[in-house]
């Protein structure tokens, strides 16, 4: 039996380690599987881990001695997979004796500001981002070579301009509404000055797909699925504020540019359609392309990249195939999930890191930006925004649906391997 000066050091290790993974975006279940097994490693009868959104409560407790109990806040709040996966690693290393307690404390303390990628590097994790989704939803290479633009605002307002503003939907606001003059702006100069047309609505949707909430749609679905409903709402309300905030800052911008005579250039359609297999390819690889862009600046650790690219290509291409055999959006998106899923779920067994990062890597493409684009277009300048933005609530239901029903057969699946096992063993 350690002395309480050892367990109220584990407590605070539980809660370091705990906080750097609810701020870096890991699902509620899966830092309370964490927690449990740093506190499992004592000999208290009790040892319990309750974990919110925005903080938790760790205690250890016992009917012969004393209770040791820390709640703690959580304020900050990242999309760091690289540091969910380091935490992992050093949680393992310190259950299985492999390290001591203290170097553990070292190691979290280090995890907790440690950086996979630079500046230089985040920047045109952006850049490729934005200009990857531009030509996924049917842009050209033009279109994409001016979403540079874009994703160059794009990245200057959440890298160096969010730290200083300090508030997250503020930044959002900001960011959508300078993108939408930007893109209505270089498109203005291209076919007036250079005589040029260029596509504004491709160039405006490949820039606000990275600010999308895809992460926290996905571990709000993940979390309901486990039955942490508080933290799964939660996650759902800070989804919808993030697209309420992206619709206000993309209509802030449509304002504007109206205002200097810029609207010109705006259009509401979209061609999603493909008609010729280089067509797709090209589609498909700039799914995986953006993602890529995205795993940069979410910090996901490099052996991951290509699996998460590979799920983007992936997904993206059912989803085309189906919109060519005639199904509707929403059918589209339902398979093209059951496949992210699915091909998430595989990765992270052979990559040994947690599904999260391969399936919101799936999941990105089908997130209903366009939605976001074309019910505010509709609301500013005419037309049904109610039924648009019905539209992209279906299509996220829709999503949901797909990853509970594929998780629960993986679910089943992985219960009965395990009683194959146990038999297995047996005999």
């Amino acid at each position: 039996m350690e002395s309480n000066e050892y367990y109220k050091k584990l407590l605070n290790m539980a809660v370091l380690a705990g906080s750097i993974m609810i701020s870096s975006g890991a699902e509620t279940h899966r830092v309370e599987d964490t927690l449990q097994r740093i506190l499992g490693t004592t000999d208290f009868e009790h040892a319990d881990a309750f974990v919110f959104t925005t903080g938790m409560v760790v205690t250890l407790s016992d009917p012969s001695g004393e209770t040791l109990s820390i709640s703690h806040r959580v304020t900050d709040t990242s999309r760091n997979f690289g540091r969910i996966a380091e935490v992992n690693s050093v949680s393992r290393a310190f259950c299985s004796g492999l390290i001591t307690l203290d170097e553990a404390t070292v190691r979290l303390r280090e995890i907790k500001t440690k950086k996979l990628y630079g500046s230089f590097i985040l920047h045109l994790g952006y850049i490729l981002a934005a200009a990857g989704f531009a030509i996924m939803f049917g842009g050209e290479i033009p279109d994409a070579i001016a979403t540079i633009f874009c994703g160059i605002v794009l990245s200057v307002v959440n890298l160096d301009l969010g730290p200083k503003i300090g508030r997250g939907f503020v930044t959002t606001i900001l960011a959508a509404a300078s993108i939408t003059v930007t893109a209505t702006l270089v498109s203005y100069v291209s076919y007036h000055f250079l005589n040029f047309s260029l596509q504004t609505n491709y160039m405006i949707i490949g820039a606000i797909m990275p600010m999308v909430p895809g992460l926290a749609m996905t571990t709000a679905f993940r979390d309901i699925l486990q039955g942490d409903y508080l933290s799964g709402g939660s996650r759902i309300l800070e989804a919808l504020m993030v697209a309420v905030c992206v619709a206000i800052g993309i209509g802030t911008g449509m304002g504007l540019s109206d205002m200097l005579g810029l609207s010109e250039t705006l259009t509401l359609s979209f061609h999603l359609s493909v008609s010729n297999v280089p067509e797709f390819l090209l589609a498909a690889a700039s799914a995986g392309l953006a993602i890529l862009g995205m795993c940069i600046f979410f910090d996901t650790p490099k052996k991951c990249f290509l699996a998460c690219g590979l799920n983007a290509f992936l997904s993206w291409g059912v989803y085309l195939i189906a919109d060519y055999a005639g199904l509707n959006g929403l059918w589209a998106s339902f398979l093209s999930t059951l496949a992210a899923d699915l091909f998430a779920y595989y990765s992270a067994r052979i990559l040994k890191a947690p599904v999260l990062f391969f399936l919101v890597a799936g999941i990105l493409p089908m997130v209903p930006g366009i939605s976001i684009y074309q019910g505010v277009y509709s609301f500013i300048f005419g037309g049904n925004a109610g039924e648009i933005l019905a539209s992209a609530a279906m299509s996220t239901g829709v999503i949901a649906i797909a990853v509970f029903l594929m998780d629960t057969v993986l679910d089943i699946e992985k219960r009965i391997r395990a009683y194959i096992l146990r038999k297995r063993k047996k005999s």
